[in-house]
């Protein structure tokens, strides 16, 4: 039987999606217009398109604010000597900008591609993260140390996000009391794996758009990228 387009197979499902969009733009519009009163049809209509752009901020001064952050953290684990950098690096340990996957083209214009599992990157965008893991920490000091984190950092007005400390793998989640450079939202983590014996800290921006002149390499990453530097006390030796 010959499938007819626009009520099945493929045809039938190309149909749905355009309607969905006409739907969904129609909709969109005439909600914020409802809701703002005084901005015309003609204004709103680029923006709901378009979608709502990223912040903008320079990837390597974000990147060098993340390391810092990275110190504050490991400053405030008061860990006592003997433990290191692990030996060879870890996941994502260093410096990193993902552009794949995170930060999804915003608007209708993108609908139909944020419909496929993956979705669709927003170009020269990223996140930023800074990480390192120490190596050589013992349970009950891998414990303490996040116990210790906490008390300092919130001390200091960071916010508890979340908090599994006494899980078989304790981790702990903040925010800093201030957004880093161009105004980005932050937070840091830390886990520790008591079978392995380390302990791994982050930080990490909200998905931030590269200030112009800012040069990529082939794979759309910044090529800039600082090299990390915290812990500082460990990286010396």
């Amino acid at each position: 039987m010959t499938k007819r387009a626009g009520t099945d197979g493929r045809g039938g499902r190309r149909a749905v999606r355009v309607a969905l969009v006409t739907t969904v733009a129609g909709a969109a519009v005439l909600g914020t217009v409802g809701y703002r009163g005084a901005v015309t049809v003609a204004e709103e209509v680029p923006r709901v398109w378009s979608g709502e752009p990223y912040p903008v901020a320079d990837p390597a001064a974000v990147a060098a604010h993340l390391d810092a952050r990275t110190q504050a953290v490991y400053d405030a684990l008061a860990l006592p000597p003997g433990v290191a950098l692990a030996p060879v690096p870890v996941g994502d340990d260093g410096i990193s900008a993902k552009v794949q996957g995170v930060c999804h083209a915003r608007g209708l214009e993108h609908l139909l591609e944020s419909m496929n599992d993956g979705g669709a990157d927003q170009p020269r965008t990223a996140v930023l993260a800074a990480r390192f893991t120490l190596a050589g920490v013992g349970a009950t000091q891998g414990t303490e140390a996040l116990g210790h984190a906490r008390r300092t950092l919130t001390a200091q007005g960071w916010t508890v996000v979340s908090a599994d400390e006494s899980a078989p793998v304790p981790s702990l989640s903040l925010a800093p009391p201030a957004d880093g450079p161009g105004a980005l939202a932050e937070g840091a983590s830390l886990r520790y794996d008591p079978v392995a014996r380390t302990l791994t800290v982050g930080a990490g921006a909200e998905c931030s758009r590269f200030t112009d002149g800012t040069a990529v390499d082939g794979a759309g990453q910044p090529t800039a990228l600082p090299t990390p530097t915290a812990p500082k006390q460990l990286r010396a030796r």
